[in-house]
């Protein structure tokens, strides 16, 4: 699944860092490295299928700058504004702290690992006890245990 950030409204793809075999056919070169055919290694870089993606849609980046957005502009004009930077100076927009945030996010690498396994929701499968005495009988499978 391709990863992306935002910033203003235009998505950049993230950084990946996955492990990988050579399967090219040939010996490769990765950080000044010759890799054999069949051999492992570590790719660190832009998100392989964000990229792919934007090869194949023959752009750059997706999305667009807010401050470009016709419909942005035609509100901030609504509301009685001259310009983008008058309506951004009164919202409080802070072009450096969105920098840093960006800077930040996109200097995270994505390493595509797996989601730690959670313990089983146990469900009432049996019957649930109204008597308060605490002999409900979970669902799943295996031996029920005997309700006296």
């Amino acid at each position: 699944m391709p990863r992306y950030i935002s910033k203003d409204g235009t998505w950049y793809p993230q950084k990946e860092k996955v492990g990988l075999v050579n399967r090219s056919g040939g010996p490769i070169v990765v950080d000044g490295k010759e890799i054999p055919h069949g051999d492992p290694y570590i790719y660190e870089g832009v998100d392989r299928q964000a990229a792919l993606e934007l090869f194949q849609a023959g752009v750059e980046t997706f999305g667009q700058d807010f401050k470009k957005n016709p419909e942005f502009l035609q509100s901030i004009r609504n509301q009685g504004f001259d310009n983008v930077d008058k309506y951004l100076k009164f919202i409080g927009y802070d072009k450096m702290a969105v920098e840093e945030r960006f800077n930040k996010i996109a200097s995270k690498l994505n390493k595509h690992e797996a989601p730690e396994k959670v313990k089983m929701i146990e469900r009432m499968g049996g019957g649930t006890d109204t008597s308060g005495q605490g002999n409900n009988i979970p669902g799943g499978f295996g031996t029920q245990p005997k309700v006296e």
